[in-house]
């Protein structure tokens, strides 16, 4: 809800007044308005009191603007032309058709009076603003805007390869690759593999061969999803390809190798990592897709406002090691990369160590570890904490030698974040004492630690509400009041998800945990310690997400790994 909270404000009390939310509500919406500065729409819907189309259908009417939906609306390719990407995604706006002698724009904010006077000289037209949802003009800005950039140009230049290997030297230019690489056919199939996979916010793609075809798989909001089937002949040609792209070399087959390839699809900037590995019948190849874009904020991580506050205190402070653990694939580095982006400013030196990069966070010195040339965690942490640094952010600890420098660096003034391989947040504590760290340095270093799974969205446009399922009685799914589930659209590619979300088991160090651990408590006396004082585990968090509506029981149970 972004038309301005002072607008809202205006109409608060007609709110009232036809019935769509209670004075009660109100009163409590606005205290939490006064305490968190947000916008009193997002408020009232972010609290429950009211949808975000009956608040959007209630302000069209009291402004005299048309509210309308735009789930089902496909707009006209040239159409879209006529406003520029760059405008569209500023004003959260977007052309949806044409009435007589003026363009109906969707708009998040149609009393923009500067954003209608831009568009307008855009279009060299009149403009007929409508309300809608700034979700939904943003997803059919990307859809429609994608579309358009595609269809642009023959296959082969629908993709322009900008860097290939930021290791290698050399001419590596687009012009000689595309000499190098094999006929428009195979071109023209990797490149539509990768779009594809970019339009369907994959982050993998796997490319796997069998005695008599290619599997081609991507991986999906955590799942693999099987998309198609290449003719076994293809496999070879397909994977030069890809080896060329990534600056690997073509001619060996035997031995895994690992690249990484800058590319741009349209006006988007996107790094692929390139990892082959010998099978029986031939090289398998994974691609992981990271977008430039990838950093995300705090807010949308899927902490609970008391958590948001929490992490943002601990990751603000000025020393001490926060951890974030989870398993493989649970959203650590995206944690991490959101937290540098909370705390970075020009008055600190940011340092991170990676194995490898996964996105730039502009205004950080990112390194990355190279082991053939001797770079480790450890001497690359050496090497940093002589480059005054404030802040520290390593990409994982695996070693004692990397702990021991990282612990002592938090004791002598940095404030070092770090990921951990341990399924709960107690367990990061005897992870640390098997890789040799006293536990009196953990206890007067450890600010907090956050453990982590990341869990399938349900979409937000073929949600509803299903009744318990009596089989689960006895399970944690008793303590659920409400079950959603997606009837599958296309929208979510009939899946019924649509998205992920982390749920988190979060502890701020306390002097009780810290007595603990300088007396070496076991996980179970931690986390029984962390229950008293009121942290929620990674389950109790999922199971509330489960009751707002967000995910479903199965998703929560699945990463939980609770039967």
């Amino acid at each position: 809800m972004q038309i301005g909270h002072q607008i809202v404000d205006n109409f608060a009390e007609q709110m009232v007044d036809e019935g769509l939310v209670s004075k009660d509500q109100l009163t409590v919406a606005r205290v939490s308005q006064q305490t968190l500065g947000e916008d009193l729409g997002h408020i009232l819907i972010k609290k429950g009191f009211v949808t975000e189309e009956q608040l959007l259908s209630f302000m069209g009417k009291a402004l005299s603007i048309p509210f309308i939906s735009l789930r089902t609306i496909a707009v006209p390719p040239e159409l879209v032309q006529r406003i520029p990407l760059h405008l569209a995604r500023r004003y959260h706006a977007i052309p949806v058709r044409e009435e007589g002698d003026a363009v109906v724009i969707a708009m998040s904010n149609p009393m923009d009076r500067s954003a209608i006077d831009d568009i307008r000289a855009a279009l060299h037209d009149e403009i007929r603003p409508v309300l809608a949802s700034m979700e939904e003009i943003d997803r059919l800005i990307e859809s429609s805007y994608k579309v358009q950039r595609l269809e642009k140009g023959k296959p082969s230049e629908r993709i322009e390869v900008m860097a290939f290997s930021f290791d290698e030297g050399g001419d590596t230019t687009g012009e000689k690759l595309e000499k190098i690489a094999t006929g428009p056919k195979i071109v023209q199939t990797v490149t539509n593999l990768i779009v594809q996979a970019y339009q369907e916010k994959a982050s993998d793609i796997h490319i796997e061969p069998s005695a008599d075809r290619i599997r081609i798989r991507y991986r999906i909001d955590g799942l693999l999803e099987e998309k198609q089937r290449l003719p076994r002949e293809m496999h070879l040609p397909v994977v030069s390809r890809i080896k060329i792209m990534g600056g690997l070399d073509i001619a060996e087959r035997r031995i895994p190798q690992d690249g990484r390839v800058r590319i741009r699809i349209g006006g988007i900037a996107l790094d692929l990592r390139v990892s082959t590995c010998p099978t029986l019948y031939g090289e398998k190849v994974v691609l992981r897709l990271l977008s430039k874009d990838a950093v995300i904020d705090i807010e949308s991580l899927g902490f609970s406002e008391k958590e948001r506050k929490i992490f943002t205190e601990l990751v603000t402070r000025s020393h001490g090691i926060f951890l974030v653990t989870g398993p493989t694939g649970s959203g650590k580095s995206t944690t991490l990369y959101a937290a540098l982006s909370r705390i970075n400013s020009t008055d600190k030196n940011i340092i991170s160590v990676e194995d490898p990069v996964e996105s730039e966070v502009p205004g950080v010195n990112q390194s990355q570890i190279n082991l053939k040339a001797g770079v480790t965690f450890a001497s690359a942490l050496r090497s940093i904490l002589r480059q005054d640094p404030d802040v520290i952010m390593i990409g994982e600890i695996r070693d004692g030698e990397t702990s021991e420098i990282a612990v002592r660096a938090a004791i002598t003034g940095h404030l070092v974040l770090s990921t951990l391989h341990t399924n709960t947040a107690a367990g990061a504590v005897s992870r640390l004492v098997d890789l040799g760290v006293p536990p009196f340095l953990i206890a007067s270093s450890l600010i907090g630690v956050l453990a982590q799974r990341l869990v399938r969205k349900i979409c937000s446009h073929c949600r509803f509400e299903v009744e318990p399922d009596a089989a689960r009685a006895g399970t944690a799914a008793d303590r659920v009041r409400h079950f959603f589930q997606g009837q599958g659209c296309s929208a979510c590619r009939m899946s019924g998800y649509s998205g992920r979300i982390g749920i988190f088991e979060l502890f701020p160090m306390t002097d009780s945990v810290r007595k603990l651990i300088a007396e070496k408590g076991s996980d179970r006396q931690i986390e029984e310690e962390l229950r008293k004082s009121g942290v929620k585990s990674i389950l109790d968090d999922g199971l509330e997400k489960v009751d707002r509506g967000i995910t479903t029981i199965d998703e929560v149970l699945r990463v939980t790994q609770e039967t």
